[in-house]
């Protein structure tokens, strides 16, 4: 009959050593029943780069996506916005998925300290949004809102999904333990490549019209990937 990991005899045997004085050698015997316990549970692993290499590799796959999204939609909002509006926008959302990178990052590698944990990336990504639409653009509406918005909103969820699911897959490499916050990250991540083309297609650049069917729908998106990690928990991650 093979070795039982709760074998009490073994426990009783550990726990004794453990009380004893702490030079003390192991018994061999107890030895060789550790050994042939943990050796089928080993399994070889793949070494990962430094948390700066991989937030590096997330960057870069973030900033060639952006572009590549940007180059193939319609470029309206490039000509309603000014040359400021441009730059700040482009870079407050950029900066959002460098946080979000290495929030990443840092969540693959097992015991690394978490400089961007899933709330910081949040409060630091979404303020700066926030901040920056209410900031730079006009406080007007027209009377078609919703049939003006919704188009916006469809397009970031069809761009959202499956920078999701492809970044999900890339983050598989690592040892990832699933729960929101893991959700809420690579939502956020999704989420922003997908903001940063919408931006420039856009044709309705209004602070209200931004804040609510771009932001608004980021933060749906966020939140249901925050739900989806927490039900997946255990799951997919394993």
């Amino acid at each position: 009959m093979p070795d039982n990991p709760r074998d009490s005899e073994l426990d009783r045997r550990l726990e004794a050593w453990a009380a004893s004085r702490a030079d003390e050698a192991l018994p061999s015997e107890v030895r060789r029943r550790i050994r042939e316990e943990l050796a089928p549970a080993l399994t070889s692993v793949k070494p990962l780069p430094s948390p700066g290499r991989l937030a590096l590799t997330f960057c870069a796959i973030f900033a060639a996506g952006a572009i590549v999204l940007t180059a193939v939609m319609d470029k309206a909002g490039f000509h309603l916005m000014t040359r400021t509006q441009m730059v700040l926008m482009a870079a407050i959302l950029m900066s959002g998925g460098i946080v979000f990178s290495l929030a990443m990052a840092e969540r693959m590698i097992p015991g690394s300290r978490q400089g961007f944990p899933a709330w910081l990336a949040l409060t630091i990504a979404g303020l700066a949004v926030l901040g920056g639409i209410a900031v730079l653009f006009p406080w007007r509406t027209s009377r078609a809102f919703v049939s003006e918005g919704w188009p916006c909103a469809a397009t970031e969820v069809m761009l959202t999904v499956p920078s999701a699911v492809f970044f999900a897959l890339v983050a598989r490499r690592g040892a990832l333990f699933g729960d929101a916050s893991l959700g809420a990250v690579l939502g956020g991540w999704a989420v922003f490549l997908a903001l940063l083309p919408l931006q420039f297609q856009c044709m309705f650049q209004q602070a209200p019209h931004l804040l609510v069917w771009h932001e608004g729908t980021a933060v749906i998106l966020i939140g249901s990937s925050a739900l989806l990690g927490a039900f997946l928990r255990g799951r997919w991650w394993s």
